[in-house]
């Protein structure tokens, strides 16, 4: 998408979200469970028992991860015609249902988080914004939430904040996973059009932005469910707008001096991260690939620092990486009160 090369990158991951009250991954379902109205947590419940029979919702130890839980509903989604001469009781479109509405309720709660964090004082999350837009830097988030949107963009948010403009030279927030605030075409067409602007595709595949960035209300009640890919093993990534996404994510990687891991802990099941990361490290040393299939002049490794309290975390980031990393053990919140950043200019 775009040429310009990207003196910082940042990639952030759920440790970021984490240090703001967002929950983890192992944690997320028992909090969100205590949420879902009586309905939709009977209704779950029941899928969960069949893949987990001893599955107690008053008990949290029991608990599948989030990530466990859509995978077993997207293989039961993937196999369920080949397992059964009929449907019986149960169909796909109520398998299908009760995924979106446990979806759509994490996306709504997250929403909440944004808020509640947005009022609080974080002054080492102000440090990192302010450095963040004085080094013009592309952030490569893998979460959904709207924190850093709102923070570096606020009301001037468009297509650019997101890398959808080559012509961009600011700041630039990529999201490979989707965000709350994106929804596909059908979806968006009711949103009113001020509130509202494309980032790219067409027709049903088109993608658009909504701003503010808080969650649509419909007077219909119609759900208005965010473009996000859902956090499973084997993940999915449809249309010209992931594409982008993944090509500008190569590419501000391939060309980087210094790279921040920040509360990134690239779980041993995200295939695709790993693979895209890959790609961006083996460029920086054998040079981009141009349309043409030659190869751009390569600009050599980048200067790499690792921030998180897991050791693990960062021996799977240097092996993909594949050479010595600087690493600081410890929350992010301690490493930027400890200058770990450089001073705003």
């Amino acid at each position: 998408m775009s040429s310009n090369t990207r003196s910082v990158v940042y990639v952030v991951g759920a440790g970021l979200s984490a240090g703001l009250g967002f929950p983890t991954i192992q944690n997320l379902l028992p909090q969100l469970w205590k949420r879902l109205d009586k309905s939709t947590a009977s209704d779950l419940t029941k899928v969960v028992r069949f893949h987990h029979p001893n599955f107690d919702p008053a008990r949290i130890g029991p608990f599948p991860t989030i990530e466990e839980l859509l995978s077993e509903m997207k293989a039961n989604a993937d196999l369920f015609q080949s397992t059964r001469p009929a449907a019986g009781g149960f169909t796909s479109d109520k398998l299908e249902d009760r995924q979106s509405r446990l979806l759509y309720a994490l996306a709504t709660w997250f929403h909440e988080l944004k808020k509640d964090a947005l009022r609080a004082k974080h002054d080492w999350l102000d440090h990192l914004v302010a450095a963040m837009k004085g080094e013009r830097a592309a952030i490569v988030s893998f979460n959904w939430d709207l924190v850093l949107d709102e923070l570096l963009f606020g009301e001037e948010l468009d297509k650019a904040s997101y890398g959808f403009d080559a012509r961009s030279t600011g700041v630039r927030l990529i999201k490979p996973h989707g965000s709350l605030n994106w929804y596909q075409g059908d979806t968006a067409r009711p949103l009113k059009q001020e509130k509202k602007f494309a980032l790219g595709g067409k027709g049903n595949s088109a993608v658009f932005a909504f701003r503010p960035m808080r969650e649509p209300k419909s007077t219909k009640g119609r759900r208005y469910m965010p473009l996000i890919v859902p956090p499973v093993y084997a993940k999915q990534f449809e249309g010209p707008v992931f594409r982008r996404l993944w090509q500008e994510t190569v590419s501000v990687l391939s060309t980087a001096t210094e790279v921040r891991f920040l509360g990134f802990s690239l779980a041993h099941a995200d295939f695709h991260a790993r693979f895209v990361l890959r790609c961006g490290f083996y460029n920086q040393v054998h040079g981009q690939l141009k349309s043409d299939g030659t190869r751009e002049c390569p600009t050599g490794p980048s200067t790499v620092v690792v921030v998180d309290p897991s050791a693990e975390a960062y021996k799977r980031i240097r092996g993909v990486v594949g050479s010595d990393c600087t690493f600081h053990q410890q929350t992010l919140e301690a490493w930027i009160a400890n200058s770990g950043l450089p001073a705003s200019r």
